[in-house]
């Protein structure tokens, strides 16, 4: 007997732009992380107002997968126009941290606020592609399907600083205005912009009278199960992993260049115009960027090795990437006051290698849970919890490194000169909470299964046809199921008071 969805999934263009726009999305996203504080430094901003300006990319991209999620459900006919208008202001807002410089005084909050509009940007793009996705491919390739669209996030998350390394030796000026290795970066994220908007709008084209939206086919005992709401601590396990995995990416694209420079002097110079060239200036870089090959090499497996074997164990590959963020965390923590750099290289790429895991399984692991039910507000939250670790991460993560006393003072020349930090409490606390979400996966397993519509199905090996018949238009199949549930309104009122207490703080610390 062959396994269950072992043919190959589908593959219409508008997929294949899905997958373009999210590894270039996230490309242009980390371009900028190995040069974002030199730049700001240029610009005589703080510490503080770094992780602000961090921060402010999360916000927005909460903020955008929420609201975009909220629209999505109410107008589910409109998606293209919905993911043009999240472009749109992506473009405006690379646009914007190019020129940041010629705004003066002002050049730090342009670059904060460029920042926080390219995170709504790329919230609105994956709340979007993920719940067209989770409507439109069949449930037996929901896990390769997801799996390919969050390694190719991932990748670009990773494979972005190899872009980004060679413009480290660009001066060019123009009429008075400057491009260097600093917003460099920036250039190319325009341009990764104005790519993406052509190719969706030229390939992502929506079929009119075809729903997302599945209707039931007469059935009394279907009609029994559909009336099941999805299952709440199903649910919240799902937030859980998805807000591990996004801690995991937050802690390997935030603080690894951070701890890379004051640990062992490796990254760009503060001011590329007085330094001379040295290896150990992309060393930040290359490590970035072998970490994406390792995220490519876990997409290749996912989507052409183990996407059969990991559907309807879904379970078994979350616990164990949670597993290795616990062992990984727990590798980083330097007990005996120093951590060698081979170590923390190793438990850097295994920390890529094995954190896309659980990213696409979880996405896939929640659709099943979601069953028939409307899926966009569901995944808007989704995002929106996810962006969390990335909103109060660069926070906790500064701080976390300056509470233990520095152990002793570094004098890198031209890269960086001060006390150098202890990772001890930084990767305890992530550990916890690693583990914490690894023990929640075991505990409520039994919540993790799928829909009763789509249970029996998957439990007697017949998931050809579809449960559902898919034969009215979006406008008429929006309200099959009715309101949002009472779990999506509850965390999105719940997020929202938490995006508005972290922006408070966000401002302030900007201000210092």
């Amino acid at each position: 007997m062959s396994l269950a969805g072992n043919e190959s999934p589908p593959m219409p263009t508008w997929l294949i732009v899905f997958f373009s726009n999210m590894f270039f999305g996230c490309a242009g996203f980390s371009i900028v992380l190995p040069t974002l504080w030199p730049y700001l430094r240029q610009m005589n901003a703080s510490a503080e107002f770094l992780a602000a300006v961090v921060a402010a990319y999360s916000i927005g991209e909460g903020l955008g997968g929420w609201t975009s999620g909220w629209l999505y459900h109410r107008h589910p006919e409109h998606p293209k126009t919905l993911l043009l208008g999240g472009m749109s202001l992506g473009l405006m807002a690379a646009l914007f941290y190019v020129v940041a410089p010629v705004f003066g005084t002002a050049a730090a909050y342009v670059v904060l606020v460029a920042r926080f509009f390219s995170g709504v940007d790329n919230g609105i793009r994956q709340t979007i592609e993920q719940t067209f996705i989770g409507s439109k491919i069949p449930v037996q390739h929901q896990t390769s399907c997801s799996s390919r669209l969050s390694s190719c996030g991932i990748t670009g998350i990773m494979m972005g600083p190899a872009l980004g390394a060679p413009l480290q030796a660009v001066d060019w000026k123009l009429l008075g205005f400057t491009v260097d290795g600093n917003n460099g970066p920036g250039v190319v994220l325009l341009l990764v912009c104005i790519m993406n908007m052509l190719m969706s709008w030229r390939f992502f084209n929506v079929e009119p009278g075809k729903s997302s939206q599945p209707t039931l086919q007469a059935s009394e005992s279907q009609r029994r199960k559909l009336g099941q709401p999805p299952n709440k601590r199903g649910l919240l396990v799902c937030y859980m992993i998805f807000f591990g995995a996004n801690l995991n990416m937050a802690s390997l694209e935030t603080i690894t260049p951070v701890l890379a420079q004051r640990l062992y002097g490796w990254g760009p110079c503060l001011n590329p115009a007085e330094c001379p060239f040295e290896a150990k200036q992309i060393y930040v870089n290359l490590l970035l960027s072998c970490g994406g090959v390792l995220s490519l090499a876990m997409a290749a497996l996912m989507s052409f090795c183990l996407g059969p074997y990991i559907y309807r164990n879904e379970v078994v590959a979350i616990t164990i990437s949670h597993a290795v963020s616990v062992m990984v965390n727990l590798g980083n923590m330097d007990l005996g006051g120093y951590l060698p750099a081979g170590r923390f290289v190793v438990d850097y790429l295994l920390g890529a290698f094995f954190g896309g895991l659980a990213r696409g399984p979880g996405i896939a692991l929640m659709t099943q849970i979601i069953g028939p039910h409307p899926k966009a507000a569901y995944m808007g939250l989704l995002f929106a919890i996810g962006a969390v670790p990335r909103i109060i991460g660069p926070f906790l993560f500064v701080e976390l490194l300056q509470l233990p006393s520095p152990s002793r003072a570094a004098d890198f020349a031209f890269v960086y000169q001060g006390p150098i930090p202890r990772t001890w409490l930084l990767y305890g606390c992530q550990m916890a909470v690693f583990l914490t979400i690894f023990l929640s996966v075991q505990i409520f397993r039994r919540d993790l299964r799928p829909h009763p519509m789509y249970g029996d199905r998957a439990s007697s090996g017949d998931l050809s046809e579809p449960l559902m018949a898919q034969d009215c238009s979006p406008v008429t199949c929006t309200d099959v199921v009715p309101n949002t549930p009472s779990l999506v309104r509850e965390g999105i009122a719940s997020f929202e008071d938490l995006t508005r207490n972290v922006s408070s703080r966000s401002m302030v610390g900007g201000a210092v």
